[in-house]
Formats: structure tokens, C-alpha cells, sequence
């Protein structure tokens, strides 16, 4: 299963004139290459703006809400404000902060009104505005057993006195239940719904909801926002009761640190890896985790997705990094796509093999599919699912020290 976006996440603005003296850093800066973009930055002076977003995607919350609205600051009701704001939108939604994504959406707003998507994304975040921001409050660090397959991670969910077995989904922005889930536990679904797309260009209608508490292993987080999904719609009519629920990146974020065996062996909280060596291979961008891959002698950046259940995705990047090897080796193909928004049969360049280094593994994509647009984007290489964190006996995602490590 591929993601779940809010239409309203942050969309591209480009930077205003005043900052055209550094094109390399603004053309890092609008093709979203955080990577290469931090090193770009190291021990210059530059905008604000280019020190916020490169902190907050590296997950360094303090320094990207300083500069941010350092940036916001200087340039108000400009497009870099609204870049701005965007990223501390985006930044507040990964951490659970309800009230301060409003706030933001809100100055958005004021500087470009009528924009319908920041519209749409405030009708979510003001419903779960009117309760706490997300808490976490965790024990020592724990293992236990998950149902680790092909087709993702289901983790034992404990909530109102019942347990559940919901995805691990690290692209999905919010939490997600079905309305017959949402019954069996009790929870109210509230009136307000908004429209909810996916990768493929798909929307459907959801409602809000909000959880108190759930609890997993010895770890306990309150104040969670979920959108309620129809039955009917996909993935949840596949899924059987007690299974019709994902678990999304700010919940993923406030665990710190996961791992997970083939065996079936999930642990929670294990210390950051500081060692000197330690490569920070992941990041974030908007609302998505990406992490560094290799391919030849090329980097890449593709969207990790622990809720792909339909396969790693390369997209039209993909395509345009390696036109000799698809010219060479690509044949047509059709593949069926399932997203929340539906089912349909997509046309695809599909190649015998790709050879990618992911997290320290080598990892073959057998076939390896290549999607065109109205699926994935212009920025990244594709999505990273299952059947390439599936090659690994171990994976190990830490946001303290935004590593991914995959060991064999």
C-alpha cells in the first residue's frame, strides 16, 4: 500500500529573486536535495530559509524553528514566508503539534487566500486542534513479537482494553482506522471529513477522529489523530476485523527508534548509533521519509514506505537518471495499482533487474517496475517498499540519529 496524503501538504515556491545570487544552492533547494544541500550549507552564510528547511529535515527541531521564523521574520507576507510556514506545518504535523499546524495554516492563509488545499489540511488539524498534541510517554527499551511478511508490519496495538494488528506504515502522515474498526473500539468518528489523496492522483472522503491512548509494548501515546476510512475503500476491504488500521509517521516519529527481525522479533528504543562512522542516510521531505540509496555510482533519493504492500515503485526520475539502461533493457507491461483512492491498471516500463544499496545491503529489485505520472513525483527515484526491506534479516529506522540500517 502506497501513501496517504493530505492535499495540503507543502507545495514547491520558488525562492524570490533577492536569493539568485547562490543558483547551485537555490536549485539544491527547489529539486528538495537535503543531502546535498547540508553540505552545501556547512560553515556559510546563506538565507534563513535554506538553514530551516535543511534542519528540519534532518529532524533538528530547535535549529529549524529558529531559523524558519528567522526567515518568516525578514521576508513576511512574501513566497519565502510561505515556504516557510509550510515547513514548520509540516514539521508541527510530523511531531503531533495540532494547535501549531492551525497556527500555520492560518498564516499561510493570510498572505494567499483560497488556497483549497492548506483549506482542506486545516479542516483535519482544527478538529484534532481542540484536544492535546500528541504525547509519548515510554518505558525501557522492548522487544516483542510482530507479524513481520512480505506484505508489511502488523504490531500489536493495545487500545480500550483490546488488541489490535495494525501496519506499520512509515508514509502514511496520519494514523488510519475503517469506520467498523472505529466502532469495535469505541471511538467517535467526528462530522468533519476532508478529502484525502494518494500517489496515484486518487482522493476519497474521510472523517476525523481522535484516540486517547493507545499503548505499544511499554509504551504509551495519547492524544492521537486518526482519519476513519469507509469499509469499501481499499485497503480496509481487504483487511479482516482487528486489522483494519495504520499505524502513521508521528506515532512512528514518537517511538524514537525501531527495529524489526525476520523472525518476527520488534523492538522499541534501542540507543541511537553515534558511532563516528554513522551515516545519516535519512530525512525528511514535506511529510515523507526519505533515505539515501545507491545505484551504480549515482545517489538517489527514494520515499521510505514500510506500508508498500504492492512493491517498490521507480518512478520518471528513475528513468531519466538511467536512459541508456532503460532504452536497453525495458519492455512495456501493465501492473495494477492500489491506493486509497482505488484500483486501476497502470501502463509501466517494467526491467529484468536493478541492482540498489540500500541502508548498507544490496538489495535486487526482480522485476523492477518504472511508473509514470499521475503515480510518485519528479523529485525522487521512487518508493522503497517491503519486498527491498524484506532482503534484510534486520532493519533498524532511528529518527534520533536518522539512520536506516539494513543487515543481512
Amino acid at each position: 500500500m502506497s501513501r496517504l496524503a493530505l492535499v495540503g501538504a507543502a507545495v514547491l515556491v520558488g525562492l524570490a529573486t533577492t536569493m539568485a545570487k547562490q543558483p547551485s544552492m537555490r536549485s539544491l533547494y527547489d529539486q528538495h536535495c537535503w543531502f546535498e544541500l547540508r553540505e552545501a550549507i556547512k560553515g556559510r552564510n546563506v538565507p534563513p530559509l535554506y538553514k530551516g528547511t535543511v534542519a528540519s529535515a534532518f529532524n533538528e527541531k530547535r535549529l529549524a524553528v529558529t531559523y524558519l521564523n528567522q526567515a518568516i521574520k525578514e521576508k513576511p507576507d512574501s513566497d519565502i514566508a510561505i515556504d516557510a510556514h509550510e515547513a514548520l506545518a509540516d514539521l508541527y504535523i510530523r511531531l503531533g503539534k495540532y494547535h501549531q499546524v492551525v497556527e500555520q495554516l492560518d498564516e499561510i492563509l493570510k498572505i494567499k487566500s483560497g488556497r483549497q488545499d492548506v483549506e482542506n489540511a486545516r479542516i483535519v488539524y482544527a478538529a484534532w486542534s481542540r484536544h492535546p498534541d500528541l504525547l509519548v510517554q515510554k518505558g525501557r527499551p522492548d522487544s516483542f513479537l510482530a507479524d513481520v511478511t512480505k506484505d508489511g508490519v502488523r504490531l500489536p496495538v493495545h487500545i480500550h482494553g483490546k488488541t489490535v494488528h495494525w501496519l506499520l506504515d512509515t508514509d502514511n502522515n496520519v494514523s488510519v482506522m475503517s469506520e467498523s474498526e472505529a466502532q469495535m473500539l469505541g471511538v467517535k468518528v467526528d462530522e468533519s471529513s476532508a478529502d484525502l489523496g494518494d500517489s496515484a492522483g486518487g482522493a476519497t472522503k474521510a472523517h476525523t477522529a481522535f484516540l486517547d491512548q493507545l499503548t505499544i509494548a511499554n509504551v504509551q501515546v495519547t492524544n492521537v489523530g486518526f482519519v476513519v476510512l469507509p469499509d469499501s475503500r481499499e485497503p480496509m476491504s481487504g483487511w479482516k476485523p482487528s486489522y483494519k488500521g495504520i499505524i502513521g509517521l508521528p506515532v512512528i516519529i514518537a517511538l524514537q527508534s525501531i527495529a524489526w527481525k525476520s523472525d518476527g522479533t520488534f523492538e522499541i528504543g534501542a540507543s541511537p548509533d553515534v558511532s563516528p562512522g554513522a551515516s545519516r542516510n535519512l530525512a525528511f521531505d514535506d511529510l515523507s521519509p526519505i533515505t539515501r540509496v545507491r545505484c551504480g555510482d549515482k545517489g538517489l533519493d527514494f520515499i521510505l514506505d514500510t506500508g508498500n504492500q504492492g512493491g517498490t515503485q521507480l518512478w520518471t526520475r528513475f528513468a531519466k537518471d538511467f536512459p541508456a539502461l532503460v532504452k536497453r533493457s525495458g519492455s512495456t507491461a501493465r501492473h495494477q495499482v492500489t491506493e486509497f483512492g482505488g484500483s486501476t491498471m497502470r501502463e509501466i516500463t517494467e526491467l529484468p533487474e536493478v541492482q540498489l544499496q540500500v541502508g548498507g545491503l544490496k538489495a535486487t529489485l526482480q522485476p523492477a517496475r518504472i511508473f509514470s505520472k499521475p503515480i510518485g513525483d519528479d523529485l525522487h527515484a521512487g518508493l522503497l517498499g517491503m519486498d527491498v526491506l524484506g532482503q534484510a534479516r534486520e532493519v533498524r529506522i532511528d529518527f534520533r540519529s536518522m539512520t536506516l540500517k539494513l543487515l543481512r
